[in-house]
């Protein structure tokens, strides 16, 4: 059920046509719909260590529920809305229940994994798969919200509010099914001053194991800068006069791309090491990013650059997720997984508001800087070492 879980919380119809409803129906330029953006990433930041805390408490079933509760609602209120003051509103109620799924989901699929006897490589399949079920509900939400929106079904404007009210809905029901999800026994909840050293201690933990700091910053830094590719993207295809309706087409072809990946991630991994496969993953995307500043117009470097940084980001979460876990123990292991997060949001919000300013300036120089900037971290922070954590060793 975990599987259904991720499945259906990443229905995501609005996916494909999300640059549009900012730009079209909420008549936001990029400044402003990076601002939007950047409210959701600093509410993340604020709530990521307490609901960690829930998750580790109070367990990871009871945050997932009430996670998929906020933001399915928050989306549905999404798509009705035209009000600037509830939209901000709203980002911080969806800040809130995606923080509550942040790092929970991730920590039980790895906990049931080593609960049923398996080992590393087996727990980074697992969450390979898991990532993989969600890659499955963005390949078949991403057309199916772009072909409504352009279907003329409805008016193109309202298709754009009714894409985010599919989406909550699925995400609702996503709540639901993970409570049939079996979860091992947690700690007893602790409450006041114990419950706020839980999360002091889990978080500056990330900056104590400094193996542990190297990999979360690897993951942090790498996959805000090609996360940004997922609002990119859409850019790209308006600048190049690509119809709407083929948005989803294109964005379910790098997650199928990335779903195949996520299957291959043990085969790969054997074939050229973990260490290996990280640093391609991250030097892939920065070489595109810098070919979309030079070729701009030229569709099969645009395709390229899409699909090969989308799928990179893909392919190399999960391996960095299974690393971290190894790192922690299971009581404080969602409240550290909450904490690099919290490393994630903190470099997305510096990132968004400079990404909104020069995309209303130039697209081409905003591609030309991020590629610059993931070269230069891919070089600095690449993995070199890998090794087993003190909390797992007898």
């Amino acid at each position: 059920m975990i599987y259904l879980f991720s499945f259906l919380k990443s229905l995501q119809f609005f996916g494909a046509v999300a640059v549009p409803f900012y730009l079209q129906r909420m008549k936001f330029s990029y400044t402003q719909m990076f601002l939007m953006e950047t409210i959701f990433s600093v509410c993340l930041f604020l709530f990521e260590i307490p609901t960690g805390v829930v998750a580790d408490r109070r367990g990871r079933k009871t945050s997932l529920f009430l996670g998929a509760l906020l933001l399915g609602g928050s989306f549905t209120v999404l798509g009705i809305t035209y009000s600037v003051p509830v939209f901000i509103l709203i980002q911080v109620v969806s800040a809130c229940g995606f923080s509550l799924i942040s790092g929970a989901d991730k920590a039980l699929v790895y906990e049931n994994a080593k609960f049923r006897g398996k080992n590393d490589e087996e727990a980074i399949v697992a969450a390979a798969r898991y990532d993989a079920f969600s890659t499955a509900g963005m390949f078949i939400a991403f057309p199916a919200g772009s072909l409504f929106v352009s279907s003329k079904i409805v008016p193109y404007i309202d298709a754009l509010g009714l894409v985010f009210i599919a989406t909550g809905i699925c995400i609702i029901c996503a709540g639901f099914a993970v409570l049939f999800v079996s979860e091992g026994p947690r700690s007893a909840p602790q409450a006041g001053e114990k419950a706020l050293h839980h999360a002091y201690e889990g978080f500056t933990y990330v900056f104590r194991n400094k193996l542990l700091l190297r990999f979360s910053l690897n993951y942090a830094v790498l996959s805000a800068l090609t996360f940004l590719m997922f609002w990119f993207y859409q850019s790209l295809l308006l600048d190049n006069k690509v119809p709407v309706a083929w948005n989803g087409f294109i964005s379910a072809g790098f997650n199928a791309g990335g779903m195949i990946l996520l299957l291959a991630t043990g085969f790969v991994n054997k074939k050229v090491g973990t260490k290996n496969a990280l640093f391609l993953s991250s030097l892939i995307p920065g070489i595109l990013y810098v070919l979309l500043f030079l070729f701009p117009h030229f569709m099969p470097v645009v395709f390229a650059a899409v699909f090969g940084i989308t799928m990179m980001r893909s392919f190399r979460a999960p391996l960095l997720t299974t690393l971290m876990n190894t790192q922690t123990a299971n009581e404080n292991r969602a409240t550290v997984l909450s904490g690099v997060s919290m490393v994630e949001r903190i470099i997305i919000s510096l990132f968004y508001p400079l990404a909104g300013i020069l995309m209303d300036f130039s697209a081409r120089w905003t591609y030309l800087i991020a590629g610059t900037a993931t070269l230069v971290v891919s070089f600095i922070l690449r993995v070199e070492r890998i090794k087993q954590p003190d909390c797992c060793e007898a």
